[in-house]
């Protein structure tokens, strides 16, 4: 029930879509320019050096062996990555000042794009409360500059944590990828396992994380609470609110996944400017719809289309709005 009606808020404000496709346009020119001025040199550098060359041939020449078979060349395919990496962290450790200003800058970026990102997504779910909650259309600029100040808090707060976390859930993807790759026998088998678990990590992670974090942009929009009372009320939920939620959330994450890269394929990439902005829409929906839902809130699915929760069914509706 949440991800159907999370997907009909999408459609029936699919508007939205538009903006925040020149919201992460802005955004991307941003990290561009400050990619460009502080790690182009460095990257250059480290791409075309032939040990990384070789790294990302080796990886190019896996993916083929997958898709042609090839078991002589993926049984040793574990060994010589390892063989590979280490001599590539050798060449990174002779140019240890030059790598140490490349990764302090990207992470810098990284984390710059990610607070940007977020305090538009911030914006949105504004946008998408109004709808819920009254069928109000308020402008983008309105929205974005009224929750500046409690977006860039929990972006201060969020960006940090889930960016170690993500880091964190890549590792462990390498090693169970190296780990498979070494404990299964049969290659095409190995391969084929290490891809499908590694990628089934990485997704049940993103739902795990966008699950904990479900009602904290929602109780700052909804009920303008503070950043405590908005952090106990996402970590304080049943097993049932949980299951249902990580439930929708990785429904969202395949879905996600799997369109992205169908249709990045069909259209040359040119698809990516409609999907990627629609599936960052659909999981703020989830979030609101979730967040109402559970709450027992009164809420516009459409202009002519209310969800009332089962317990509160003598009230009067209008009484939940604000107007």
């Amino acid at each position: 029930m949440i991800f159907k009606n999370a997907f009909h808020l999408l459609v029936d404000n699919f508007l939205m879509t538009y903006k925040l496709i020149l919201y992460k346009l802005l955004v991307s020119v941003i990290v561009l320019a400050l990619s460009v001025a502080l790690v182009y040199p460095t990257l250059h550098m480290l791409i075309s050096s032939q040990p990384f060359q070789d790294v990302l041939d080796l990886i190019n020449q896996f993916f083929k062996a997958i898709a042609t078979g090839d078991v002589e060349f993926l049984n040793g395919f574990a060994p010589l990555l390892q063989e590979h990496m280490v001599v590539l962290g050798s060449f990174i450790a002779a140019k240890t000042p030059n790598i140490v200003f490349f990764v302090v800058a990207t992470v810098v970026i990284v984390l710059v794009g990610k607070f940007l990102d977020g305090i538009g997504n911030f914006a949105f779910g504004s946008l998408v409360g109004d709808r819920m909650s009254s069928y109000a259309k308020t402008s983008f600029f309105s929205a974005y500059i009224s929750n500046l100040g409690r977006a860039a808090l929990w972006q201060v707060v969020y960006v940090p944590i889930t960016f170690v976390y993500d880091l964190l859930v890549l590792g462990l993807c390498y090693v169970v990828l190296i780990a498979l790759l070494n404990i299964i026998s049969v290659a095409i088998v190995a391969a084929s396992a290490a891809m499908m678990v590694s990628v089934a990590i990485f997704l049940c992670a993103q739902a795990v994380k966008l699950t904990l974090f479900n009602d904290v942009v929602p109780a700052f929009v909804t009920e303008k609470a503070k950043l405590s009372v908005a952090m106990k009320k996402t970590f304080s939920f049943t097993k049932e609110r949980f299951s249902q939620l990580f439930s929708s959330y990785i429904v969202s994450c395949l879905l996600i996944w799997c369109l992205n890269i169908l249709f990045a394929l069909v259209t040359f990439g040119a698809a990516l400017f409609i999907t990627v902005p629609m599936s960052y829409l659909l999981l703020i929906n989830i979030q609101f719809v979730g967040y109402y839902t559970y709450g027992n809130r009164k809420y516009f699915l459409g202009e002519d289309k209310i969800v009332q929760p089962k317990q509160r069914s003598g009230e009067d509706f209008y009484d939940d709005f604000e107007i």
